[in-house]
């Protein structure tokens, strides 16, 4: 790589990261320093996304999951119980039992929101980050429908209603 590709390169990762310092700081509704902004997978959305690429975790980059997973990832919880090729939203329910994750109806700060039949036949899943005096809650997600971001982007929803909402409680990794 010549020079000036180089610093374009680098003039470009820092342009992206320090945007995302400042999405961080402007959040009011992320809670206990949870990672929501920092999607490494982010320059490549849309593309990648109508292209089905695949990410480390065997999610598709630019769905729900592959930022969820990522999400779960970065605040050092496990993604040990990833089923390759079960892990369409729908199904994270029911692999997260398998791996003896606890599944519930209350959401907590770092869980997973699962929506199972929100978009038929995949489901959509969403990384909690904010909990509201009134018993919603907020999420981080990518390719919600009807968010208006449009499709494979990112996007931030306050006082969620749980209703036909499960939740997934992930625990830290072990070092």
């Amino acid at each position: 790589m010549d020079v000036v590709l180089r610093n374009r390169a680098v003039v470009g990762l820092s342009v992206l990261l320090a945007g995302a310092v400042l999405l961080v700081a402007a959040h009011p509704g992320k809670a206990d320093g949870a990672v929501v902004y920092g999607y490494p997978l982010a320059p490549k959305c849309p593309a990648a996304g109508f292209a089905d690429v695949v990410d480390r975790f065997n999610m598709d980059t630019c769905n729900c999951t592959s930022y969820v997973a990522w999400a779960l990832w970065a605040n050092g919880q496990r993604v040990d119980w990833f089923i390759a090729g079960a892990m369409d939203a729908r199904n994270w329910p029911h692999v997260a039992r398998l791996a003896s994750l606890r599944v519930g109806r209350s959401p907590r700060v770092g869980s997973v929101a699962v929506w199972p039949w929100l978009v038929p036949p995949f489901g959509h899943v969403a990384y909690v980050i904010g909990l509201e005096r009134d018993g919603t809650f907020d999420v981080a997600e990518y390719n919600f429908p009807g968010a208006g971001a449009g499709r494979y982007a990112f996007d931030t929803r306050r006082h969620v209603d749980r209703e036909g909402a499960v939740f997934i409680y992930v625990p830290r990794r072990v070092s």
